[in-house]
């Protein structure tokens, strides 16, 4: 007995109690720091690295998910080894916010869970954001798309997979919840009847994300501008309003309407349209604006004017940060701030031209949009919010109508889109309504003005060619003398 204890006495075995004593508090530890990270928000414990945050939420999502006043759950509809990565990862975002429920349910264990909500037919990695009785289905198709239809057909023809490039996850969802939390939907009344430029079916759709109906009006067969209408639109007519609809429209107004408006070049007067605008401050010059600043026009295009952005809630969050965001105008028609003291209106410039900036009128027939004797120069407004402090009125127009088009709008990585949403937000008083970017896994276009491209052409085929030599010679120079 007496050489057992002095056994456990040793050197040897003190020095071994000790390693496991300290493997032990090691481990314990480790297990402890496991469990603490575990409870942290993902946010904290995995930083998304890929280029256009793939796996994180916008600030603007983040917004609407803390202000929210009512709970709601969303349902992750997938078979169990069929998650989608990116999916998982989005809804483990929006399952940190206190009022937000993410539940994965299996739906071939559970064939009538979404049946209650939905009588579609369920895909995998689909979605539901339900709110008391209020549900809205978010299928896959929907949530994972394609930016180009000849590379998808490629792809199902020669491999028989779909490339689906563009996740719009975060856009569905989050004007889902916005939807099912909302009590009232706001409408948007389009005109017809006066050669207005259609809508795209990628504009309607957008509006529809903002949680607003849009729907066409004829005045022309309307006794008045419906009482439900949150925001009357006019977009690009070439042909006047009638005074019968100029009637209309200014009772709608004085009763606090919003006005969205956007213009299009014609050769016909229309002064039902200026009178109108004139109402609220603004003067339609018409004509287009061209740029002589290669600074503010996009590389080899003068009418692809790349204006200043002003300061307005419309536009905040396009200057946010240190960056900030381009826009970019085709074909803009000029206006101009015509309110004095007198007036009731606030006029507040969105978009401005340079200073060097000129106006080339009927366009149709000419030669050339060369700047020529004669031209109107200066700095011109493209782009507006007015306010009526005395009727609450307000009006939003922008001088082009073709800035909404995906091909102008994809330029600028879709900013322009998020301008016009915006703007039509603020018409409809929708202060928590957010504009979200579907996030592709294409390459993200630049856009450089001809001054950048310029000094860009000689960084990369003169200064930098020209550093290397030099380094060369001064390094062969060094290595002759030692």
């Amino acid at each position: 007995m007496k050489k057992l204890r002095a056994s456990f006495s040793t050197r040897f075995w003190r020095a071994g109690a000790y390693s496991v004593f300290a493997a032990v508090l090691i481990i314990a530890i480790a297990v402890v720091a496991n469990l603490a990270v575990s409870a942290l928000p993902s946010t904290t414990t995995q930083l998304d690295m890929t280029a256009n945050q793939l796996y994180s939420i916008s600030e603007g999502t983040g917004q609407v998910l803390a202000s929210l006043d009512r709970d709601v759950d969303v349902y992750w509809l997938v078979q169990d080894g069929y998650e989608n990565t990116t999916m998982e990862q989005v809804l483990g975002r929006y399952g940190e916010y206190d009022r937000v429920t993410v539940t994965k349910v299996d739906p071939v264990r559970y064939p009538g869970f979404a049946a209650q909500y939905t009588d579609a037919t369920v895909e995998d990695n689909s979605l539901l954001a339900v709110c008391g009785e209020r549900s809205i289905y978010i299928p896959y198709s929907d949530v994972w798309t394609y930016s180009d239809f000849d590379t998808y057909s490629y792809y199902m023809s020669t491999y028989g997979q779909e490339y689906l490039d563009v996740f719009t996850g975060e856009e569905k969802l989050t004007s889902a919840i916005l939807s099912v939390t909302s009590d009232e939907q706001p409408v948007l009344y389009y005109l017809t009847g006066h050669g207005e430029t259609g809508v795209s079916e990628d504009v309607l759709s957008s509006v529809a994300l903002e949680n607003i109906r849009a729907e066409s009006l004829n005045l022309l067969t309307a006794e008045a501008v419906p009482a439900d209408c949150a925001t009357l639109a006019i977009f690009g007519p070439v042909r006047d309003l009638s005074d019968r609809e100029m009637e209309q429209i200014e009772v709608y107004v004085k009763n606090g309407g919003q006005l969205l408006v956007t213009t299009a070049y014609s050769d016909e007067d229309m002064p039902n349209i200026k009178e109108l605008l004139a109402q609220f401050g603004l003067d339609l010059i018409g004509g287009y604006v061209m740029e002589s600043d290669s600074r503010y026009y996009n590389y080899g295009y003068i009418d692809l004017v790349l204006p200043d952005i002003g300061s307005h809630d419309i536009t905040a969050p396009l200057l946010a940060g240190e960056g900030g965001y381009s826009v970019i105008m085709p074909d803009s028609q000029a206006l101009a701030d015509i309110t004095d003291e007198t007036s009731p209106c606030t006029v507040t410039p969105l978009l401005s031209s340079s200073v060097t900036s000129y106006i080339k009128q009927d366009i149709e027939g000419l030669d050339s949009y060369e700047q020529a004797e004669g031209d109107q120069v200066g700095s011109f407004i493209l782009a507006a919010a007015s306010e009526n402090e005395d009727t609450g009125a307000r009006l939003v127009v922008f001088g082009s109508t073709r800035f909404m088009e995906a091909d102008f709008s994809e330029l600028v990585s879709g900013v322009n889109l998020d301008l016009f949403l915006n703007g039509l937000d603020w018409l409809c008083r929708l202060e928590q309504s957010i504009s979200i970017h579907p996030k592709t896994l294409t390459t993200a276009y630049l856009s450089f003005t001809d001054s950048t491209a310029n000094i860009l052409k000689v960084v990369l085929t003169v200064v930098i060619p020209v550093l290397f030599v030099a380094a060369g010679v001064v390094i062969f120079v060094r290595r002759r003398r030692r």
